[in-house]
């Protein structure tokens, strides 16, 4: 693998940053640059360009994950995070965010300088729990989808303009005088896109919206 290889290494604690380093240097892998925040991750990967991003998820201003999403088709062409845990949702963040490779810091860092030369050599790494996981995150997400587009259907034109400002934190009386429509008819309108969402509160209802994707937060 040789010195062709060049790492950024993001890790908010010292003695992490060291096991990662160490592993690079087992690896064959040299690290370029060293990052602690987020913010100093984008910056380090977008001023180097470095092959391999080794990424812890547990930073100080924003998780891991903003870093991938701030580089976009700029990231590393391999990606290893770690992180404190793994759950489906987790992993297949991770994975739709192009990395190579998932490992927990309790189970991985053992055996980290074999992870990073199978992940730099272009395979995907995580542990088969932690693929099975993805997969069921995955099918939550597609069932969600399509009860999301049920319910949109189901919605009025009226309903889904009310449904948003509900989601954008807008009182009924707001709500009335953006529309140029009553509290009364605004009330109404809350009421059946309750019925439809199968929620009784409006932070349930924004909730579920937020949940089935009708609404951004």
């Amino acid at each position: 693998m040789g010195d062709t290889v060049r790492a950024v290494v993001v890790a908010a604690h010292r003695t992490v940053r060291g096991v990662i380093e160490l592993a690079c240097r087992e690896a064959g892998v040299t690290v370029v640059e060293r990052a602690e925040t987020a913010a100093a991750a984008t910056e380090a990967c977008r001023s180097s360009k470095p092959e391999l991003l080794v990424l812890d998820l547990e930073l100080p201003d924003a998780d891991g994950f903003r870093v991938l999403t701030d580089l976009g088709d700029g990231c590393p062409r391999s990606v290893l995070v770690l992180a404190d845990r793994a759950d489906g949702d987790l992993v297949l963040r991770a994975l739709r965010l192009g990395a190579r490779g998932y490992v927990t810091k309790a189970e991985g860092l053992r055996d980290l300088a074999a992870t990073i030369r199978r992940v730099v050599a272009g395979e995907r790494v995580m542990t088969p729990a932690h693929e099975k996981d993805a997969m069921g995150a995955l099918g939550r997400m597609a069932r969600r989808a399509r009860e999301g587009a049920d319910v949109e259907a189901g919605l009025t034109p009226r309903e889904r303009q009310v449904l948003e400002l509900l989601g954008g934190g807008f009182t009924i009386g707001q709500i009335a005088s953006r529309l140029g429509i009553s509290p009364r008819t605004v009330e109404t309108h809350v009421a059946k896109l309750y019925r439809k969402l199968g929620v009784r509160t409006r932070v349930q209802a924004i909730s579920r919206a937020a949940t089935l994707g009708l609404v951004d937060l």
